[in-house]
Formats: structure tokens, sequence, C-alpha cells
């Protein structure tokens, strides 16, 4: 899980101007503030945490990450904004957001969901992370959240604010900072970190919309996924992530969708580029768990079924016979 050094320099510079001494920031990072500025340069999550951890307390802000989002510029967001800046519509920015968000933070997908009267547009942090520093979680949520507020105003130049905004952890000391920010009703402690957004606001044209420069910009940024993704393969990538999210029951397809910041579709499209589909990895997956859970003596069948998320142990045999020609027990007995 990397971090584009790039938002680091943002928040030194940010930290910098609420009087904090930058070069307390920048020994965390052990670089100078023009290789943070470099413009593929990713920055491992351990590195990130500590920034952002040493800046509320450097800053005494325990709501920086809010604050944050008010100060950066939207270039700060570099291709996706462009993307987005040249939709056609709201709701066609908002699923290029949604498609292209690996681009700028690995670690923060996003899901688009309709409902019958309004989007939720939500974040879920990757589940590693939460474990690691809640508190770097909650203030990159919290600036995410105040700089799509601040995107979405751009692409109509409306000042058009949601219908609500949820947030999935505890209700902060300082509730009214959030309603001055979002001027909308703000609820804590929800199932997930979300914006709703009025339909007929969704619907309308972005003001910038440039259609050839959308095609230009999108052909890029799938370059730069690609990229990315590199040598390891997409396969590779989706079964990282299917690992992540079990808990033990294996993830739906839609939720690794939502982990890696892709729609389901896209997700489908880049596995069969490989010739495989999302079952044919979780297939692949399994196996590779069982064989490994089967080394275990002290695990029975029936609770390695269990563990490999089957209704019944039947079932799990049958599998297990499909993959390896032989049963559970029999593979154990001659291994």
């Amino acid at each position: 899980m990397q971090f584009r050094a790039r938002f680091i320099a943002n928040i030194i510079q940010f930290a910098a101007q609420q009087g904090v001494d930058r070069r307390k920031l920048l020994a965390v990072t052990n670089k100078e503030m023009a290789e943070l500025c470099a413009e593929d340069l990713m920055v491992a999550a351990p590195i990130y945490n500590a920034i952002v951890e040493k800046t509320e307390e450097l800053s005494g802000d325990d709501l920086f990450g809010l604050h944050l989002g008010e100060y950066l510029s939207l270039s700060a967001a570099g291709l996706i904004v462009q993307i987005a800046q040249s939709s056609r519509t709201v709701l066609e920015a908002l699923h290029y957001m949604v498609e292209y968000a690996n681009l700028g933070c690995q670690a923060l997908p996003f899901q688009l969901k309709e409902l019958d009267k309004e989007w939720e547009l939500s974040v879920s942090p990757n589940l590693l992370w939460q474990e690691q520093s809640p508190t770097s979680v909650r203030h990159t949520m919290d600036g995410t959240m105040v700089f799509t507020i601040r995107e979405f105003h751009t692409l109509t130049r409306q000042k058009h604010y949601p219908n609500r905004i949820h947030f999935a952890y505890a209700r902060p000391k300082r509730v009214a900072e959030y309603e001055r920010i979002f001027n909308c009703p703000i609820r804590f402690d929800q199932a997930l970190t979300a914006i709703y957004l009025d339909k007929k606001q969704v619907a309308e044209k972005v003001v910038t919309s440039d259609y050839r420069l959308l095609q230009l910009l999108t052909q890029y940024a799938q370059e730069k996924l690609a990229a990315m993704e590199g040598e390891l393969g997409f396969a590779t990538i989706v079964k990282q992530s299917i690992i992540n999210l079990v808990k033990p029951q294996f993830p739906t397809i839609e939720q690794v969708a939502a982990n890696l910041n892709l729609s389901v579709r896209t997700l489908q499209r880049r596995l069969k580029e490989e010739g495989l589909t999302y079952k044919a990895v979780l297939d692949e997956l399994r196996k590779q768990f069982a064989l490994d859970y089967l080394k275990n003596k002290d695990l029975s069948v029936k609770e390695i079924a269990y563990l490999l998320d089957y209704a019944e142990p039947s079932s799990f045999i049958r599998s297990f016979k499909r993959w390896m020609g032989r049963s559970p027990k029999a593979f154990r007995l001659q291994s």
C-alpha cells in the first residue's frame, strides 16, 4: 500500500502555514521537499501514516484533515480532476472518479451506487490501513470528502451541497466545524462513509466539458493504471485485494471492485483481458488456501470448509476433487 509523495508534500506545506516546523516533518520522510514533489514518486504507508500523525501532534489541530481539504488546490488531484472537468455530466465525472481513483490514493477506494432519489458516493478505507493508523485514515477521509465537495461545485459552478454526509467513525468533539464546511446534515457512527447527492444536481451538465480532451485524458489514465499494475498482472492485484478482505468469508466481486477503486464491469473486463473471470480467480485462491489448511492436522475437513466459506463440507469436497482429482482426506493421507 503506497501513497503519492506529492500529497505528503502538500500536507507539509499546509502544516508549515499553520506554524509547524517543516524540517521536523521532512525528517520523517528522510527526503527533501523537491524530491517529494516528483510526479510519480510513491511512499510506503508507514511513512505516510507517521507524517499525518506527526502533523496532528505538532499543529494541535485534531481536525486538520478537514482544513487540509479546504486548503488544497484542486490541481493537487491532477489527472482525476482534469477528467472530471472534461466530462459531459456530473454523473459521468463521478463514474470516472471511481474508475481512476487509484491514480490518487490506492488505499481509499470509492464506490458509486444509485438509490431511489439520490446517488451514494461512498469510500471504504483499506482494512489493513485502518488497523495500522485510524488517525491517518480519519484525516485522509475528512480531507477527501471536503475536496470532493469542492470539486462538485466547480463542475456546475453552482453551490450545490449534499443531501447529507455519513461518517463511519465516532462523533468528534467539534461537530460544528463539519457543519460549517459541508453545510448539510452530518451523521456519525454510520455503516459507511458516504456523500448523498441529489439526482437532479448529479444530472447537470459540466460547464467545462470537452469531449475530445476527455478521450485523450481517459486514454492516458488507462495507460497510467496499466503501468501501475506493472509486471504483477491484474489478476495478482485482484488476488491481493481478496486476501486483504477475507473476514474469513471471501469478498464479493462488488467488494473487491470497490476496494480497487473500479466498477464491477471494469474489473471483469480487465480480468477477461488476461483470460480470467472473478470466479476463476476466487477458485484458484480457495485451492491455495485449502492446500495450506490441509497441512494443519488439527483442522478437520469440516472446519476447512467453513474457513473457505463453503455452505456445506460436501461442496468443499466436490471442489477439491475437481482441483486435485481426490478427496481432501485422501490428499492429506498421501501428503
